[in-house]
C-alpha cells in the first residue's frame, strides 16, 4: 500500500520530523485534540500531515469567528487518518521502534479500508444513499491521497 516513509521526514533546519498527535488551540477558545503532525526534534517546528490538511482547514472554516459553546473536540472523530493514528499510538509501545510502528500503521490503514469497504457494500445492499456518501467520504480520506503526499 503506502511504500514511502510515513513516520519521518526532513525539516528545513536539517533535523528529522516525526509524527505525533498534537493539540491545537483555535481562537484561544477551542482545543482541537488528536491532530497528527510532524514535529522536528531540533527546532521544534511542527506541521500537520499533508493528508489531513484539507480536513483540518475545513473544520477550522466550520468553526468560523464565533466558536460554538463546545470548548474541546477531537480531530480523530472527523478524520480517518487521525483516527487510525490515534488507535495505533494508543495500542502500546513498539519495541522495534519507528519501523515497527510504521508497519503497524500501514496494517491499520489497510484494515480500516477493508472495514469501510465492507460497510459500503452493506450500504449499497440497503440502497442507503446517505450512508454510502458518508462511507465514501471516509474511504476517500484514506485512499484519495497518493503515497507521495503522505510524506
Amino acid at each position: 500500500m503506502y511504500k514511502d516513509n510515513l513516520m519521518r521526514k526532513s525539516c528545513g533546519c536539517g533535523g528529522i520530523m516525526t509524527i505525533h498527535m498534537h493539540a491545537l488551540i483555535y481562537s484561544a477558545k477551542i482545543k482541537i485534540t488528536q491532530v497528527p503532525v510532524y514535529t522536528c526534534g531540533q527546532c521544534a517546528r511542527y506541521e500537520p500531515l499533508p493528508v489531513i490538511k484539507r480536513d483540518l482547514g475545513k473544520l477550522i472554516g466550520e468553526l468560523g469567528d464565533t466558536p460554538p459553546g463546545r470548548k474541546h473536540l477531537s480531530f480523530a472523530d472527523r478524520n480517518e487518518w487521525a483516527s487510525v493514528l490515534k488507535e495505533t499510538f494508543a495500542s502500546g509501545l513498539f519495541a522495534g521502534g519507528l519501523p515497527e510502528l510504521e508497519e503497524t500503521i500501514r496494517s491499520a490503514i489497510q484494515g480500516r479500508i477493508d472495514l469501510l469497504l465492507d460497510v459500503y457494500r452493506v450500504a449499497v445492499d440497503m440502497s442507503d444513499k446517505t450512508w454510502m456518501e458518508e462511507t465514501g467520504l471516509r474511504l476517500s480520506q484514506l485512499t484519495a491521497q497518493s503515497a507521495e503526499s503522505a510524506k
